[in-house]
């Protein structure tokens, strides 16, 4: 766990939550307790969500259409590119006319080719999601099962396979504007603005904030 500062329990402070390995197994749908549990969390504090995946991708996990857009104050889905505040949407941007046709077909051309050189135990489909706000690439392809989803995360572990395609890229489109990471959150948890904690699962992120907001002690290890 991260975090350096005091937090008290009102609707002044916002909680942000990532959706896998926080509030679910990955792309699996929330506990239902679980999530009857942030609901009363939203009486202590405001609570948001900051998904890579569309709304659509999110809604699937923690509930369904509209569900969530009502169930969570701020939902910040495709890395914040569009945004929902109060059950309304913000604001949405379409990464086609940030960057024009031909940067774009440049930068999925550029991916699917290194992508090609890449030897895993297994590959499937969709390896670039074209998504409003941003691209979605995927070494494995997106359409993987979770068991091979989990072996492609242990051989990146070990082979730094995601890291050095970011590195590739940034080398190869530098002063183009464009933004590379291999993840959603990264930014907002060193943001100076912010308290940044790590946890471990959904169950855990429940016991991080009952120990935070409702005064439970921490269990002792």
């Amino acid at each position: 766990m991260d975090g350096s500062k005091d937090v008290s329990s009102n609707r002044n402070i916002l909680c942000l939550f990532d959706v896998d390995g926080t509030l679910t197994a990955p792309r699996e749908k929330i506990d239902p307790q679980l999530d009857d549990f942030f609901q009363t969390l939203r009486g202590k504090v405001k609570i948001g969500i900051v998904g890579g995946s569309d709304y659509s991708k999110i809604a699937e996990q923690l509930g369904e259409g509209d569900d969530v857009i009502k169930k969570f104050d701020y939902v910040f889905a495709e890395n914040g590119t569009v945004q929902y505040k109060d059950g309304k949407l913000l604001s949405k941007h379409a990464i086609q006319n940030q960057l024009g046709e031909e940067l774009l077909q440049e930068l999925i051309n550029f991916c699917l080719s290194y992508m090609g050189l890449i030897k895993l135990p297994k590959k499937r489909g969709t390896f670039i999601e074209f998504r409003n706000g941003m691209l979605n690439i995927s070494p494995i392809g997106r359409s993987c099962t979770l068991e091979e989803r989990i072996e492609f995360s242990e051989i990146d572990k070990r082979e730094k396979i995601r890291e050095k395609f970011v590195a590739a890229l940034k080398e190869e489109f530098a002063g183009k504007g464009l933004r590379f990471t291999r993840g959603n959150d990264y930014e907002i948890f060193n943001d100076p603005r912010t308290i940044g904690f790590t946890v471990y699962s959904p169950d855990d992120t429940a016991r991080l904030c009952r120990e935070l907001f409702f005064n439970t002690p921490p269990k002792e290890s």
